[in-house]
């Protein structure tokens, strides 16, 4: 019980993001959510601030686990924007980015998850054996 109020003490001075980008916390795993048509812009700015407050309290993370997607309706396309980056390191742009347990997908689909469902399902079936 008193290590997320300990991580809730210890994430309250996060820098806030811009009036065109929200946090969203939970336990350890934080998205940042932007929505514009300068979103690049707007998620670099936020990612130097964040970067900066990182190395104010000494806190590594691995950016390789820290994903950037772009949702869109399926059919509508749009230029994939050149990756940001954080301590040094490229943002990558995936299609399919995992959040609290789910698959993502850029069309706002659930394929991904429940494909990723049913092969789960399937490998713990034939562990089970003949039925």
């Amino acid at each position: 019980m008193i290590s997320p109020v300990l991580f809730s003490l210890y994430v309250n001075d996060m820098p806030s993001p811009s009036h065109h980008a929200e946090l969203a916390l939970y336990a350890d795993e934080t998205a940042i959510i932007a929505t514009s048509r300068k979103l690049v812009s707007y998620l670099e700015s936020y990612l130097n601030d964040l970067q900066r407050w990182l190395s104010k309290w000494r806190i590594a993370i691995n950016v390789s686990k820290s994903p950037a997607i772009i949702f869109a309706l399926v059919g509508r396309r749009f230029i994939q924007p050149r990756p940001g980056t954080l301590l040094g390191e490229p943002i990558e742009w995936v299609d399919t980015p995992r959040y609290l347990g789910l698959i993502l997908a850029k069309g706002l689909t659930w394929s991904p998850h429940i494909d990723q469902v049913r092969k789960k399902t399937v490998q713990t079936m034939g562990m089970l054996g003949p039925s």
